[in-house]
């Protein structure tokens, strides 16, 4: 698949930024959202082109957005705040290298028709950039607003996957999905390239059924040594059902000191340490199996240029993929 080996190199591990990219949930950033009358979690968008420019021009993998169609104050999270396929639109064509991923785009409240027509849309825009992370939605708020039985989730996620599936097809036939409709009822644009599925957590479904299907796992936030048990079971998934190795993806919510040598102090999701010791951190989860790690800087004490900028300088040289030698490209 074009440019998804910026994600992915067999037992290596790659960098993304996961959204919003604002440190809101430091205590500077709170204080600041508290002075200018914003909700909690509800990030301050101001500088997110630049940021985002930043992290292009860096050599970051990949950059990842997550879907929220209303703010729950239960949740409180509004994630990146814009519409996640518009603004994807709008970041395909404000940066050059970076991938545009969903974790993820809710996959039984959309009308699949739809979907499928607005991924291909950003396939095409980006030249190849766009993964697609689906998952099932966990906020019960959202699925009585959509009339969506919560229990359908599960059931729902396949069949949207199916009908988009097929709409991407350079001759689709979607009669089976819509039996009334006429011969030669299609959707476009088409992918230019194959998009990528990336399935968020289980998503109501088997670990069988994502090696199957999916073409990488985006796993939740946890500690290395839990880690290597979800991606052993992974391995497993894959081996038993006749797969290729497909990456494994997780996301780091990092608490950047401003202390550059502080020691690593474990929270919920992540932890808090300097960037001279978070080479060594982020190693450990490379030898766990992390094919790719996206960092969530909302808790950082550091702000996010800045955090972007010592990162990049001090830790991303470790985990690019212009640091693989030639012997290990002839090995992988």
């Amino acid at each position: 698949m074009k440019n998804f080996d910026k994600l992915y190199r067999p037992g290596k591990m790659t960098l993304g930024i996961e959204f919003p990219l604002d440190n809101d949930w430091s205590l500077a950033g709170d204080k600041k959202r508290r002075e200018t009358g914003r909700p909690f979690g509800i990030p301050d968008m101001t500088n997110h082109l630049e940021l985002v420019q930043q992290a292009d021009a860096a050599g970051f993998a990949s950059v990842w957005v997550r879907e929220v169609p209303v703010y729950d104050p239960n949740f409180g999270d509004g994630a990146q705040l814009f519409d996640t396929i518009g603004y994807l639109g709008y970041l395909s064509a404000a940066t050059q290298h970076i991938l545009l991923g969903t974790a993820a785009i809710v996959s039984p409240l959309h009308q699949p028709i739809h979907l499928a027509k607005a991924a291909a849309t950003i396939e095409n825009l980006s030249k190849g950039r766009f993964l697609l992370g689906l998952g099932l939605g966990d906020r019960p708020v959202e699925f009585p607003m959509y009339k969506i039985a919560y229990e359908e989730r599960p059931k729902l996620f396949r069949k949207h996957l199916k009908i988009m599936q097929e709409a991407w097809k350079l001759e689709s036939d979607l009669t089976d999905f819509y039996p009334f409709l006429n011969p030669g009822v299609d959707v476009y644009p088409k992918p230019e390239n194959p998009i990528p599925l990336v399935v968020a957590g289980h998503s109501g479904q088997s670990i069988d059924w994502i090696a199957k299907e999916a073409n990488g796992w985006f796993n939740y936030p946890r500690t290395p040594e839990e880690t290597y048990l979800q991606q052993k079971k992974w391995c497993e998934a894959l081996y038993d059902n006749d797969q290729a190795c497909k990456p494994y993806i997780s996301a780091f919510h990092l608490n950047l000191l401003t202390d550059d040598n502080a020691d690593f102090r474990p929270h919920r999701f992540g932890g808090a340490i300097g960037v001279n010791k978070l080479t060594e951190l982020l190693k450990r989860y490379e030898e766990a199996g992390v094919n790719h790690m996206a960092l969530h800087l909302r808790k950082s004490d550091t702000p996010v240029k800045e955090a972007l900028n010592k990162i990049a300088e001090i830790v991303l040289p470790h985990f690019k993929k212009s640091t693989v030698t030639s012997k290990e490209m002839s090995v992988g």
